[in-house]
C-alpha cells in the first residue's frame, strides 16, 4: 500500500473543507401547495425569490380540490400545506368534520395587515367565526355601462334600484330590444336579492353552523318584484350573460348597462361580447333609496388557506401572506387585488387604459369595494345552484320571482340541513 504523506491528507481535507463552505444551501423545508393552472406562476415565482423553502407544486382543477384533499386525508399522505380556494366562499367545505383542513388565521397574523384588507373583503374567509383563508381578488360588483348609447338616449346612469327599475322601463317603452341584464342568471338574481338585504342564508352570530332563511320579507320581496317587472318589461331578458342569445344581443350594442363584477369589462365585455374601444364606463352599483348605502355581492373571487396541521406553519403563513399581499405578486394580478396597498398599483394600468370610455373605471371599482355584504360568507353549500334549479326555469318559461320565493326559501333550507346547518326563520 503507498504511503500516505500528512501533508496531503491535510491538503485534501481542506479542499473538501472549502467545498462545502461554497456549496448552496440545500433547502430545509418543503412546502406541498396546491393551485390550478393560473397559480403556477405566482409559486414559482415564491420559489425563486425564497430562501431554505423548496416549493413542491401540484396542479389541481378547481372543481376537484374538496375530493382529492378529503382522500389525501384519509391517506395521510401528501396533504397539502398551503392550498388554492378558487370561490373563498368554499372555505367552509373545507372546515367540516369530514374535511377539517383550514388553519384559524386570526390569531397568527398582524392585525395591522389584516386591518388593510378592503371592508369585509375576507368575509367569505370566516367560518363560524374563525378566519380560515386570505382572499386572493375581489369580485364584487359595481355597474358597467354602454356610455356612448346612454349619453345617445339621455339617460343618467342610476344611483339606486329604484331608478334602475325605472330606467328599464323607460327603455321598454322607448327603445325595445335593449336590455339591462338577465332575469334568468343564478348569479345575477343572487346579487340583487343580497343588495336588496334579503337573508337568504345568513349566518347567526355566536351560533355555530346556523343560518337564517326568511326569504317572505320586505327586503326579499322588493328586490323579487323588481326583477319580475323588469322581466315582464323585457328590459331584463330570459338568457344568462353565458348564453348565445345574451351575447348576440349584447354585439349588436342592445346592452346598455349591467351590474355584474369587477373582472366583467376585462373578460366578458371586451373580448367576448366585443364591444369596441370608447364606450364602456364603470360607476358605483346601486343603493335602495331607503338605505344609507349600496350593499354589493361577489361573483368568484378565491382565496388561500393552510393546513391547520402543517409541520412547517411558519414558513406555509410567510407563503400566504405573500401571495395575498405582495407588490410584486397582486400589482399584475388578473383581477382586484383586496389588499389595499397595493390595490392602486394593480389600478393604474385600468386609469390608462385607452378601451374605456373614461379613466373612473378603476375609482369606480376602489368604491363599490367598500361597500362588500359582510354576509358574503363561507356555506356549505352552492347557493347559486339552489337559485338556478328553482328559480331559473321558472323565469325563463315567463313565471314570476315573487311567487316562486316560497320554493326557494324552502330549497335553501332543505340544502342547508343536508349539509349539516341548523335553521332559523327569524
Amino acid at each position: 500500500m503507498p504511503e500516505r504523506h500528512p501533508t496531503a491528507v491535510n491538503g485534501a481535507l481542506a479542499l473538501i473543507a472549502v467545498a462545502m463552505t461554497a456549496a448552496p444551501a440545500v433547502a430545509q423545508t418543503t412546502l406541498i401547495v396546491w393551485g390550478d393552472t393560473l397559480r403556477v406562476e405566482s409559486y414559482k415565482v415564491y420559489d425563486e425569490i425564497t430562501e431554505g423553502v423548496e416549493i413542491d407544486i401540484v396542479t389541481v382543477a378547481p372543481e376537484e380540490v374538496v375530493t382529492k384533499l378529503q382522500l389525501s386525508m384519509r391517506a395521510g399522505s401528501e396533504i397539502p400545506d398551503l392550498i388554492f380556494i378558487s370561490d373563498a366562499p368554499n372555505s367552509a367545505m373545507l372546515s367540516t368534520r369530514r374535511t377539517d383542513y383550514l388553519m384559524e388565521l386570526e390569531s397568527r397574523l398582524d392585525p395591522a395587515l389584516l386591518a388593510d384588507f378592503y371592508p369585509n373583503a375576507n368575509a367569505p374567509c370566516i367560518v363560524n367565526g374563525r378566519l380560515v383563508c386570505l382572499r386572493s381578488d375581489l369580485a364584487h360588483n359595481l355597474i358597467w355601462y354602454d356610455k356612448q348609447q346612454m349619453e345617445a338616449f339621455g339617460y343618467e346612469v342610476p344611483t339606486t334600484w329604484e331608478e334602475f327599475q325605472q330606467l328599464g322601463a323607460d327603455l321598454a317603452e322607448h327603445h325595445p330590444g335593449h336590455f339591462l341584464g338577465s332575469a334568468v342568471d343564478p348569479y345575477g338574481l343572487y346579487g340583487m336579492l343580497m343588495a336588496a338585504g334579503c337573508d337568504t342564508a345568513t349566518t347567526i352570530e355566536g351560533r355555530d353552523d346556523t343560518l337564517l332563511v326568511d326569504m317572505q320579507s320586505p327586503d326579499c320581496l322588493r328586490a323579487a318584484e323588481m326583477i319580475d317587472a323588469m322581466a315582464g318589461n323585457g328590459s331584463l331578458i330570459k338568457s344568462g350573460p353565458f348564453d348565445p342569445e345574451f351575447a348576440a344581443s349584447a354585439q349588436e350594442g342592445k346592452l346598455l348597462l349591467y351590474v355584474g363584477p369587477t373582472w366583467f369589462g376585462e373578460f366578458i365585455l371586451k373580448p367576448s361580447y366585443e364591444i369596441p374601444a370608447g364606450r364602456i364606463a364603470a360607476a358605483p352599483p346601486p343603493r335602495w333609496e331607503s338605505e344609507p348605502g349600496p350593499v354589493t355581492w361577489s361573483f368568484g373571487g378565491g382565496g388561500f388557506g393552510v393546513w391547520k396541521d402543517t409541520e412547517h406553519p411558519d414558513e406555509a403563513l410567510d407563503m400566504l401572506v405573500w401571495l395575498t399581499t405582495s407588490e410584486a405578486n397582486q400589482k399584475d394580478a388578473v383581477t382586484f387585488p383586496p389588499y389595499s396597498p397595493v390595490t392602486r398599483l394593480w389600478g393604474e394600468k385600468l386609469i390608462t387604459d385607452q378601451y374605456y370610455a373614461d379613466d373612473q373605471v378603476f375609482a369606480a371599482m376602489e368604491e363599490a369595494a367598500t361597500y362588500a355584504d359582510p354576509n358574503y360568507g363561507a356555506r356549505r353549500f352552492d347557493m347559486p345552484s339552489v337559485i338556478g334549479k328553482i328559480v331559473s326555469p321558472i323565469m325563463a318559461s315567463g313565471g314570476s320571482l315573487a311567487d316562486t320565493i316560497p320554493a326557494l326559501e324552502e330549497e335553501i333550507r332543505n340544502t342547508a340541513r343536508v349539509s349539516g346547518y341548523d335553521i332559523v326563520e327569524e
